[in-house]
């Protein structure tokens, strides 16, 4: 049996069909392949970051970048833009280096339980204090220091506390930073019993209180101190 002309052209153009179909199948797949792994540019914390602190101030200071990641593994939530619209979030939760930034991170204010622990049966009070009652910018949250105390008339200095710990300089506080790096702040907050508490409060209305940093083995008497009258040992 014969097979007619007809037959030959309609079996070609069907083939000829079927080879775009798959050819167009093929495509598609590809680009869907290639939407799945191209790169978006999402934020990426390039240091630690504490609580408190403002998207747009993490933008201006460089604490984040942008980097590329795979589209199909982009978790939800990355934070691909930091505008005026949400500059004025503030993070809300510890992040850490090399992690991305998301939504579920920030929010309108800082979760109190996270900016700050108090030690159990401890009060939380802040000192505002100059450069050098400080000592320069060298205190951070864990570090231990004596309390001196100077009366308003200045004619001697005794020690009020002789180790008290740091929980907080500023908005940086021990849970929600690794204590590395440098903390600028007049605001130095104490963890202290109740009653110690209260006399650096009394103290800081009646006179000044300076810092001295600590080492573990540095020990300072309690109540010690000097005078006008034996400034120099006489």
């Amino acid at each position: 049996m014969k097979i007619s002309r007809i037959s030959y052209i309609v079996a070609i153009v069907l083939a000829l069909i079927a080879g775009v179909a798959v050819y167009a199948y093929q495509a598609s797949a590809d680009q869907r392949a290639l939407a799945g792994k191209a790169a978006v540019q999402v934020y990426v914390s390039q240091q630690d970051i504490p609580v408190g602190v403002k998207l747009s101030d993490i933008y201006l200071q460089g604490l984040a970048k942008k980097e590329n990641f795979p589209a199909d593994s982009l978790p939800v939530g990355a934070i691909t833009d930091i505008t005026t619209a949400n500059g004025d979030l503030v993070v809300s939760h510890p992040i850490t280096k090399g992690q991305l930034l998301l939504d579920s991170q920030v929010g309108t204010q800082a979760a109190a339980a996270s900016q700050i622990v108090v030690p159990d049966g401890q009060v939380a009070v802040s000192v505002n204090v100059d450069d050098s009652q400080r000592v320069a910018n060298f205190l951070v949250p864990g570090a231990q220091v004596v309390v001196y105390y100077t009366a308003a008339d200045r004619t001697s200095v005794r020690v009020l506390l002789p180790r008290a710990d740091i929980i907080a300089v500023g908005s940086t506080s021990t849970s929600s930073t690794t204590g590395t790096g440098t903390v600028v702040s007049p605001l130095v907050t104490l963890a202290l019993p109740p009653a110690d508490a209260a006399r650096v409060v009394l103290a800081t209305h009646n006179g000044t209180v300076y810092f001295g940093l600590l080492s573990k083995t540095t020990t300072v008497a309690p109540g010690s101190g000097v005078a006008l009258s034996n400034l120099f040992g006489n």
